[in-house]
């Protein structure tokens, strides 16, 4: 081999280890890789089903297991939201009077503990055990952004548990959350579709009024859900139970395929 092809030889191999050394840097310090993930779990507390008495909290949740600070930043936002759904489920002089509670999801466990036990003190002969369930896991994931639903289930007293969905988006380049309503282009046009959609669903036409029948409306005008997310077919637009209708009707949700989406949302910010 002559001295040039040994030369360029060597230029190439030095110019591949420092592309690949670049690139181990842009994966450390940048977006994470998704397709790395595992369900992480805790449990605390037991109910004693032959008394019908106790409480417990499960925690089953997707996260992310690369080293990015993408990652990072986005298991530390799931964290924060886990401890802050059973901190709702707390007395605020005891979360005060306890500040690890609002830093470990077993710190505040035993605050909804204690407020479990102060109940029964008071109530003795009430039945059930109080319970808080957390799943989480992924809807979709781009090179943009990954999507998340989080499902929350409780029963702590009263005739019936109560459940709900959250979406969440999060941005793959920096872990840091982005509202839906970012990716909306035309609002008005978005909010006229889901009404006709949800319609169309309840088999209800334009001319009735969705209060009278029945309906919870905000100012007496339609809404969009608190909660709706992208998908890999469309956008799931999502009810919760007591958000537009009734606890017996349970969450109301349907998807709107993009191509009924053109010029409403940007798509493009996210695949």
């Amino acid at each position: 081999m002559g001295l040039k092809q040994m030369a360029a030889l060597a230029l190439g191999t030095l110019l591949f280890w420092a592309c690949n050394q670049s690139s181990k840097k842009e994966n450390a310090a940048g977006s994470p890789d998704f397709r790395k993930g595992k369900i992480t779990k805790e449990e605390y507390g037991s109910c004693d089903t032959a008394s019908n008495k106790g409480v417990t909290v499960h925690i089953n949740l997707w996260q992310p297991t690369d080293s990015s600070a993408v990652a990072a930043k986005i298991r530390q936002i799931l964290t924060d939201k886990t401890i802050k759904r059973l901190n709702s489920y707390g007395d605020s002089a005891s979360i005060a009077a306890h500040p690890e509670a609002s830093r470990s999801a077993k710190a505040a466990f035993d605050i909804f503990e204690k407020n479990y036990n102060d109940f029964k003190k008071e109530f003795p002969d009430a039945p059930g055990c109080w319970e808080v369930d957390l799943q989480g896991d992924t809807v979709l994931t781009t090179s943009k952004m990954l999507f998340y639903q989080l499902d929350h289930y409780a029963f702590v007293g009263g005739a019936h548990p109560n459940s709900f969905t959250s979406f969440h988006a999060f941005d793959a380049k920096t872990g840091e959350e982005v509202e839906m309503k970012s990716f909306v282009q035309d609002s008005v046009a978005l909010m006229n579709l889901v009404e006709t959609k949800f319609r169309e669903l309840e088999k209800l036409t334009p001319e009735v009024n969705l209060e009278d029948a029945g309906y919870f409306l905000a100012d007496h005008k339609f809404f969009l859900p608190a909660n709706y997310v992208f998908t890999q077919d469309g956008i799931l637009f999502y009810y919760n139970p007591y958000e537009i209708a009734a606890y017996a009707r349970g969450a109301i949700d349907f998807t709107i395929p993009y191509e009924e989406l053109k010029g409403i949302v940007n798509r493009d910010a996210v695949f």
